[in-house]
């Protein structure tokens, strides 16, 4: 069973590698996918190859089990690359492979110096030398089992971060493909949860066989890269989201707005002449409509942009221009002249880009669905 589980996930890998490799225009955020697919792949051949029996009783079993450790390190990069506005430095990405670089370090000093004449065993996931259970190789167990959790923590923040970033600068998140994010996510921390406590209950304690343990995280993992590449392949852009290169308006900090030189008679001054541009130009029907854009069109930075719908307008910009687009599909749905045309064509007349953002924002807006609202119009 296990080597079944084994080759059809290694071939689901291969797959979704397979096509994201031959994907033209490929975004910053794919390298890390395929960094990630890539690991996933050689640590099946590797699972594979011990599971067959090619390294019982080798000492280089263990430093393969040290491949755990760049799992979640792999994975949280493609979020941080999806997520962040900027690259990580060479620091940083020590610091992410630090539990591996320890790892393979102690494997190598106890692979010189401790093994060579010691009896060894390993006894429901622990490391006896000559009778004696390993301290440091416990602490490592340990690593084993938290190290997911603690990527998944900062993952979390990650993405809460960003989706607060997209309330200030775009209008429309239908191909920002946070649902794509969501999955990603919560299918890890799926795993994570199931995983981690019988993790616990197998090593030291015996409650479980390692080799149960083995095959519920390959069930697992086959189950990840299945609905990966379902969710994937639904996108219009197969794995990538959308970059916002200068979109975003640097984040609010203690006394941010204090130190960005905008006065508040000021703000107030671009408060009317935002105002003012959008009754007149009305930019929102543009349903791609970026702060970048709106802030290009009024003659100000994206900062102060921002400033000013958070002190004068108290928005942000998500909900500024949609709140017109829903004022533009109130006014529409009252005009005689549009009977003929469908809640769809004005919505998307009005500047939403599809019905499930439509109906969403205008429920939220209304406390009733377009259908709801259209039919109280007639009677």
């Amino acid at each position: 069973m296990m080597s079944s589980l084994i080759v059809v996930g290694l071939a689901l890998i291969i797959l979704l590698l397979s096509v994201l490799l031959g994907k033209k225009n490929k975004l910053f955020a794919d390298r890390f996918l395929i960094l990630y697919l890539t690991f996933a792949a050689f640590w099946h051949v590797y699972t594979y190859i011990e599971y067959s029996g090619l390294l019982l009783n080798s000492y280089w079993m263990l430093m393969g089990k040290g491949i755990y450790l760049l799992h979640a390190p792999f994975l949280f990069l493609y979020i941080y690359a999806l997520t962040a506005q900027k690259k990580l430095q060479t620091k940083h990405y020590v610091v992410l492979f630090l539990p591996f670089i320890i790892y393979t370090v102690h494997f190598f000093y106890y692979y010189l110096l401790v093994f060579d004449g010691a009896a060894l065993s390993i006894n429901h996931g622990l490391l006896y030398i000559n009778g004696g259970l390993s301290t440091t190789w416990l602490i490592f167990a340990g690593l084993f089992l938290i190290i997911d959790p603690i990527f998944l923590i900062v993952s979390y923040y990650l993405l809460k971060t960003y989706k607060k970033s997209l309330l200030i600068a775009v209008s429309n998140t239908d191909q920002i493909n946070l649902n794509w994010l969501n999955v990603l996510f919560y299918l890890w921390l799926a795993i994570s949860v199931i995983l981690v406590p019988f993790g616990t209950l197998t090593v030291g304690s015996g409650w479980f066989s390692t080799e149960f343990l083995d095959i519920l995280s390959e069930i697992l993992s086959v189950a990840f890269f299945f609905i990966l590449g379902f969710y994937g392949f639904k996108q219009t852009t197969i794995f990538t989201n959308l970059e916002l290169k200068g979109e975003l308006p640097s984040k609010p900090t203690s006394g941010y707005y204090q130190r960005s030189g905008l006065s508040t008679l000021q703000a107030k001054a671009y408060h009317e002449q935002l105002l003012t541009l959008m009754e007149e130009k009305k930019p929102y029907l543009n349903g791609e409509l970026t702060a970048g854009e709106l802030s290009k069109l009024l003659g100000i930075s994206v900062n102060h942009l921002s400033q000013v719908l958070n002190k004068e307008q108290k928005q942000n910009f998500f909900d500024f221009v949609n709140s017109y687009r829903i004022k533009e599909v109130l006014a529409k749905m009252k005009e005689p002249g549009n009977d003929h045309l469908t809640l769809l064509a004005i919505a998307l007349n009005s500047g939403f880009n599809s019905k499930t953002s439509f109906n969403t924002i205008f429920k939220k807006a209304t406390n009733q669905t377009p259908s709801q609202y259209y039919q109280s119009l007639k009677r």
